[in-house]
This record gives structure tokens, sequence and C-alpha cells, in this order.
């Protein structure tokens, strides 16, 4: 009842906030629709002006997981467990980490960081020419690729970005390429969301916004899959540059 209330109140309350939730959640779903990544940088560039810092973090792991999973039957054919493991074994090692410093340390931050990274990584590709391209990686680098991806899941709820990165630059299909750092994100997300909830830190205002945000979700990570259904190889691939290039601004921005 007291969510039903809370939910009430935000629909009847100032605009503003209604608003941002739904462009935010919207933009989200769309981006990680097409790519099966991007939720959290995209809507954080709408969310962080409006919404408290203590239930951003967690809105963008829930927002996040319901759009993963709207989309997941679409990609389940595709998903090499084999390949995922190892990212996913040492994800769930990094994720309980990553929740436990977010009340210690400023995701803010991290996040600057983060986006100057994807801004190198895009900016390197186009100066190159072109993404760099692997028929085999050592075996390490998928550890601790996945245990990177854990810690920057629970601490800020962009689990994506290293698993993302790694997939770019090995010759897979763009199906095999989303499915493993899709099933990635939400293996950490569902942990994330676990760590919050056995620490006693899940914010009591969170179910609100997600129930009003689930209808612009359906619609935008529906749409966005549909675009991915229908891009080549090459052009699913500068789509990643793009919505990459997009989520480093949108962290540096906000």
């Amino acid at each position: 009842m007291e969510n039903l209330a809370n939910l009430v109140d935000l629909i009847s309350g100032d605009s503003n906030p209604v608003w941002a939730i739904l462009a935010g959640a919207f933009a989200g779903a769309l981006a990680s629709g097409f790519s099966g990544f991007a939720f959290g940088a995209t809507s954080l560039s709408i969310w962080a002006h409006t919404l408290s810092p203590l239930i951003l973090a967690q809105l963008v792991v829930l927002g996040s997981l319901v759009v993963q999973l709207l989309t997941l039957p679409g990609i389940w054919r595709s998903i090499d467990f084999k390949a995922a493991l190892p990212f996913i074994g040492f994800g769930l090692v990094g994720s309980p980490i990553g929740a436990s410093i977010l009340h210690i340390l400023d995701p803010w931050w991290f996040r600057k960081i983060a986006g100057v990274m994807l801004i190198g990584y895009v900016a390197s590709v186009f100066i190159v020419g072109r993404l760099p391209r692997l028929q085999r990686a050592p075996r390490w680098s998928m550890y601790l690729v996945g245990f990177g991806g854990g810690v920057m899941g629970g601490f800020a709820g962009l689990s994506g970005i290293l698993p993302t990165i790694w997939c770019s630059m090995m010759k897979w299909s763009k199906d095999r390429q989303r499915a493993t750092f899709q099933i990635f994100n939400i293996s950490m997300h569902v942990m994330t969301l676990c760590v919050y909830a056995v620490q006693g830190k899940m914010h009591k205002g969170l179910i609100s916004p997600t129930v009003l945000a689930i209808p612009v979700m359906l619609a935008g990570s529906y749409l966005g899959f549909f675009l991915y259904r229908r891009v080549d190889e090459a052009q699913f691939k500068r789509g990643l540059l793009i919505l990459l290039a997009v989520s480093g601004a949108g962290l540096l921005l906000n």
C-alpha cells in the first residue's frame, strides 16, 4: 500500500520528475533494446538531474534488468554459456564489492572516469580507422573484464561497459556478442539487487518509479530490438560505437 501511495503522489505531484523518469526510461530502453547494454549511461544523463543519488544507482540496475529480460527470449539461442561463464563467475565476485563501496565512495568520480574511458576508446577506434579484431584473447582478460564489470555494476549500475568493449574486439557475430554481454549484465544486475537487499540498502521508494516506467520501457526495448534485427554486422558495430560515445558523453555531462 505504501508503494501504491508513493506512486499516486509521484503522478499527482510535480510533473518534472515524472517526465524525467519516463524520458530516461524510454531512452535507456531504446539503447539497451538495440545494443544489449547502455541503459544505465543513457538513462543517467536524464535521471541524474532530478532523482536522488540514493535511489539513482538502484533504479538504473532494476530498470536495466527489466529491459534485459524483455529482450532475452530474442537472443536466447545465441547464448554461448561456455564463453559467458568466465565473465559471470568473476563478475559475481566483483559485484558485492562494488555494492559494498557504494555508500563509502562517491559514484560521481567513478562515472566521470568511465565516461573518459568510453570516449577515449571510441576516439582511438576512429583514429586507427577500424575496430581491433582478435581471433582469440587470453583467458585472464576474460576474468579481469568480468571482475571489473561486476565492480562497476555493483557500484554504479554500469556492468556492461567492459564486456561490451571486449566482445566488440572479437571476431564474433553480432548475435554472439550481444548474447554474451547481455547474459552477463542480467547476472550482475540480479546479484547486485540481492546484495542491496541482504545489506538492507534497498530504497523504499524504488518500486514506484519502476512501475511508472514499465510501459515506456516495454515500448523502448521492443523498438530497439526491432532495429537490432534489421541491421547487418557492420551497422551493428557502428551502432555500438555511437552508443559507447553517447554513453561516455552522458556520463561526463550529467
